[in-house]
């Protein structure tokens, strides 16, 4: 027996449906058989699962806020914007409890990027947002 397989031609195919769709190699099996699998691979190739994304480390992130960032926020509070502090409330309303939401609003944000992002590498800029976002969600400043 020969593990390659010809085509059938139209005539000889087996008129039984469930017959048809055994006979079938994966290569003639229908486009939307296929089609979970390849929305699937879409998806994760644009939204890589949240494991490979970097880890903050909230102990570097309480030493780098302490020696960067508490001269404007201090206790969670913002003495440039009161109303925009690193509280719960605010974050939630403002930014969004989410460290990829704060993140981004961190490193987008006019003043951080001039004056300390700037200075700071994306781990160090992870490390203090693990660091705030923890503050706020448990209540911590």
């Amino acid at each position: 027996a020969s593990a390659f397989h010809l085509p059938q031609t139209p005539a000889a195919r087996p008129s039984n449906p469930s017959a048809k769709a055994l006979s079938q190699t994966p290569f003639q099996s229908p486009w939307y058989a296929t089609a979970p699998i390849a929305i699937a691979a879409l998806i994760f190739s644009f939204f890589p699962p949240p494991s490979l994304a970097i880890e903050g480390d909230i102990t570097k992130g309480s030493e780098i806020f302490t020696s960067t960032c508490a001269g404007c926020h201090r206790g969670g509070q913002n003495f440039v914007k009161e109303k925009k502090t690193l509280q719960k409330d605010a974050l939630e309303k403002f930014v969004g409890l989410d460290e990829e939401k704060v993140e981004a609003f961190f490193k987008g944000s006019f003043v951080h990027k001039m004056q300390v992002s700037g200075n700071m590498s994306d781990q160090e800029i992870t490390d203090v947002v693990t660091y705030v976002v923890d503050q706020a969600k448990f209540d911590k400043w």
